[in-house]
């Protein structure tokens, strides 16, 4: 990423959304681009660990790598890097344990209809912003957020078009909705944006009142680019900004 852009956004944020966590660049290279390559997970009970309890890092401001090997979910593993369908033990935990299913049907007509990943490097990169190098090319950028922010980010996105769905709410796991749908729809010519943090099985591994907003990285820049001119810059916002950190 280019330093002035860099820093241009990194202005724009903190005047419009302050002391608000920065979006978490997200992408794929076949080096760790000074990422840490975490630790697998020991075994556990559950018998898995779901990988937003792997970015706890993140979120204080480290960058994070990961790859098929230490990955604590084999459903993280199928979402981010297109590993084998563990048939048996998703039906099991998404009808019997998890309950989110009525039955095994409904768990394969899921898999079947939802997209594929397509990782395009050996690791997938987990960078907060503003640690990002003009070597890094971010494909995602993922917004951990309370609802207000959320708000303001569904409303950008569309301000300077007219379409009704410029963000979607897919059904799905965390990693699903947050990273594997985003990374699916930033290869359209008109990318959606996708809100994320639905899974109520990974809401224990974030704050209780965030959401997560996912967006391909040149819808983010252009979001960037309209907030000046955006509501943002009126007395609705700043009424709402007056409470974020409330």
């Amino acid at each position: 990423m280019d330093n002035q852009q860099k820093q241009d956004i990194i202005s724009k944020w903190q005047k419009y959304f302050p002391e608000q966590e920065m979006p978490i660049a997200v992408f794929y290279a076949d080096t760790l681009h000074g990422a840490e390559y975490v630790k697998k997970p020991a075994e556990n009970p559950r018998g898995y660990t779901c990988m937003f309890a792997q970015l706890a890092k993140v979120h204080r401001g480290e960058a994070v790598a990961f790859d098929k090997d230490n990955l604590g979910c084999w459903g993280a593993i199928e979402n981010l890097f297109g590993g084998p369908f563990v048939e048996d033990a998703t039906v099991r935990l998404l009808v019997e344990i998890e309950k989110f299913k009525a039955d095994r049907e409904q768990v394969l007509a899921l898999n079947s209809i939802n997209p594929k990943a397509t990782p395009k490097g050996k690791y997938i990169i987990f960078k907060p912003f503003e640690l990002l190098s003009e070597d890094d090319e971010p494909e995602i950028f993922c917004i951990f957020a309370k609802p207000d922010v959320i708000a303001a980010l569904h409303t950008l996105v569309s301000f300077d078009n007219t379409r009704i769905d410029n963000v979607i709410v897919p059904f799905g796991s965390g990693c699903e909705q947050s990273f594997k749908f985003a990374f699916s729809e930033a290869k359209k010519e008109n990318p959606r944006a996708v809100l994320g943090g639905m899974d109520v099985a990974m809401r224990g591994c974030m704050k209780h009142d965030l959401q997560t907003f996912s967006v391909a990285a040149a819808t983010f820049y252009n979001m960037v680019m309209n907030m000046d001119k955006s509501f943002l810059n009126t007395y609705i916002w700043q009424g709402l900004k007056g409470r974020l950190n409330k």
